[in-house]
This record gives structure tokens, C-alpha cells and sequence, in this order.
């Protein structure tokens, strides 16, 4: 226990003196950190003194310039919808082409087969309808209506 007592005692100590160079440090860090700011601000002032000045003189060209930029800009903002468009849809062909390749059941050949396939199976279908119906109009006619008789009862009440 006497150890382990004293150990803690040097870890204080040291972390005590720690803690009072701190502030120290964090003062220094801060005007650093100030300072780097001040120089900063010292080289841009000149080279923002001297644009004030040819902004002034070249304010015309400077006008020019904007019209150019605008004009450009605005016909690239024209034209890009459409570039847009055009390179969109020949994206979706190339992948549908590549998916068509992948899937033969999406060729075009193969879906109009299909489609002549169907057709011919409706044609099948019909005849068998056509069939049946005169199979079923012939059984009508050879079948024999018998005459109903209908059977009342008298039913009295007991008063």
C-alpha cells in the first residue's frame, strides 16, 4: 500500500505543475494565432489598394468583360439541356442495347414471334368456341321439350 501511495503523490505532482504552465501556453498559442492574422491582413492591403485603383480606371473594360462572360454563359445554360438531353438518351440506347444482347427474350425478333404465336393460339381458341357452339345449338334441337305440369295442393286452415 506504502507504494502505491507514493506513486500517486508523484503523478499529482507532476500533473499540478502541468496545469500551471497551461494558461501560459494557451496565452502564447492565442497571440500566435492573432499574429497570423495581422500578417496576413499587412500583405493584402496593398494588393487591395492597388485593385481599388485599376478597378477605377479599367472600370470599362472591366464592363466589357462581364458582357462576354454573361453572353457565354448564357448560351452554355442554353445549350446544356439539350446536351444533357442528347447525351442522356444516347446513354439509355447503349444500355438498352447492352440488356437486349443480355436478355433474348427482350430481342424485337423475339417479341413479334411471340406475338404471331399469340395470335395463331387465339385463331385456335376461336374455332374451338365456333365448334362448340354448334355442337350445343345441334343438342337443342334434338332434344324433345316435354310439357310441365304443375301440381297445386289445396291447403286448408284450421280455425
Amino acid at each position: 500500500m506504502a507504494k502505491t501511495t507514493k506513486k500517486t503523490t508523484k503523478t499529482s505532482k507532476l500533473a499540478f505543475t502541468a496545469n500551471l504552465k497551461t494558461p501560459a501556453l494557451v496565452r502564447k498559442g492565442f497571440r500566435a494565432y492573432v499574429g497570423v492574422f495581422g500578417a496576413a491582413y499587412e500583405a493584402a492591403l496593398p494588393r487591395y489598394e492597388k485593385a481599388v485603383k485599376t478597378a477605377t480606371k479599367n472600370y470599362d473594360d472591366y464592363a466589357a468583360r462581364g458582357e462576354k462572360l454573361e453572353t457565354v454563359a448564357t448560351t452554355y445554360a442554353k445549350d446544356t439541356g439539350k446536351n444533357v438531353t442528347d447525351f442522356a438518351k444516347a446513354r439509355f440506347e447503349k444500355r438498352s442495347a447492352q440488356l437486349r444482347s443480355f436478355v433474348p427474350l427482350m430481342k424485337e425478333n423475339t417479341a413479334k414471334g411471340r406475338v404471331v404465336e399469340l395470335e395463331a393460339e387465339i385463331a385456335k381458341l376461336n374455332k374451338k368456341i365456333a365448334t362448340s357452339a354448334k355442337l350445343a345449338t345441334k343438342k337443342a334441337t334434338k332434344t324433345v321439350t316435354k310439357p310441365v305440369t304443375t301440381v297445386t295442393k289445396k291447403t286448408t286452415k284450421a280455425a
